[in-house]
This record gives structure tokens, sequence and C-alpha cells, in this order.
């Protein structure tokens, strides 16, 4: 009976302690990056499953679309983000299930063959070539479905199945 009233003391201890936590805030970058432009970079977008397929490393590009494609868009600790392309991806909020999915960003009513080519993988590069130390959520209002428009060139390492952009220009719409 003692150990019964014990365990239960110490489960609602537990309980009572991990009400009141909250999820850690993103600190945010002291500067703003230089790639953050307040201008929407000229030119006309390529939609990223096109850009996925013709471009290749070195390649100058210009994307369009949403912070969106997976659960976690942003990269804790490194200037990354993915970005969906608006034509073939769909965030929840827009097929109407918006009340029953927290996160309407990973696209989860979309197959996963359209996420998988959809999302461009943006990184933003210090003047040495490496991605920046500190997270983009928050910088210029970027955020989980945010409208953004990138100028860069194709990364180094990216493959049509591994896509990723060294951003040179971030526009954040809205």
């Amino acid at each position: 009976m003692k150990t019964l009233m014990m365990a239960t003391m110490a489960a609602a201890i537990v309980l009572v302690a991990a009400c009141g936590k909250r999820e850690p805030a993103v600190p945010e970058p002291v500067t703003t990056p230089a790639a953050f432009v307040n201008v929407e970079p000229e030119g006309t977008p390529i939609p990223i499953p096109e850009a996925r397929k013709t471009l290749k490393p070195g390649d100058e590009v210009l994307l369009q679309g949403r912070v969106m494609g997976v659960r976690n868009p942003f990269v804790d600790g490194r200037a990354v983000f993915v970005l969906g392309d608006n034509e073939t991806m769909t965030p929840c909020t827009e097929m109407g299930v918006e009340d029953h999915c927290r996160t309407p960003w990973d696209a989860c009513c979309d197959p996963v063959e359209v996420r998988a080519t959809g999302t461009a993988t943006i990184q933003v590069l210090d003047e040495d070539g490496k991605v920046l130390t500190h997270g983009l959520k928050g910088v210029n209002g970027l955020k989980e479905l945010s409208r953004v428009i990138v100028k860069g060139v194709v990364a180094p390492m990216a493959s049509a199945e591994a896509f990723a952009v060294n951003a040179k220009a971030v526009y954040v719409a809205e």
C-alpha cells in the first residue's frame, strides 16, 4: 500500500512539472544575414520539380514557394529551411482540414512522392562558404507557410534526389 501511494505521488509530481513546460523559444540570430533582402529578386521563378530535374550544381536559380513540405522546415542552429513548390504542394489549411492538422505546413495531405519532388533545401552561407550557425526562423518574419522567393546557386552536392540551393537573396513576401 505504501509503495502504491509513493508511486502515485511520484507520478503526480511528474505530471504537474510537465504541465508548466513550454516549447523552447528558437533563438533569433544576432544580425539578419545579408542574403535577406527587402526587394523581390527580379526574374521568372522556375518550379522546384523542374529545377530538380534540369539544373546542376553551380547553375543560378530563382525559386518561389512556401516554407513547407516537412514537419520541421527549419534546422535548429543552422541557416537552413525547406521551401515547398506552390504549384505542386498544398498545405493542409488550403485543403479544408486546418482544424484537425497541427502542422499544416508539412503538406501531409500530399503524396510522399509529391513532397519529395516539390521541395528544395535552402541554405544561407557565410563569407567562407559554410552554412551559418544560427537558425532562420523569425528572420524578416520568416516562419512556417511564409511565401518566399529565393535567388541563388544550386549547391555543389545537390542532385535531383537531394536538391539544395545556396541562397544569395531571400525575400519573405508574407
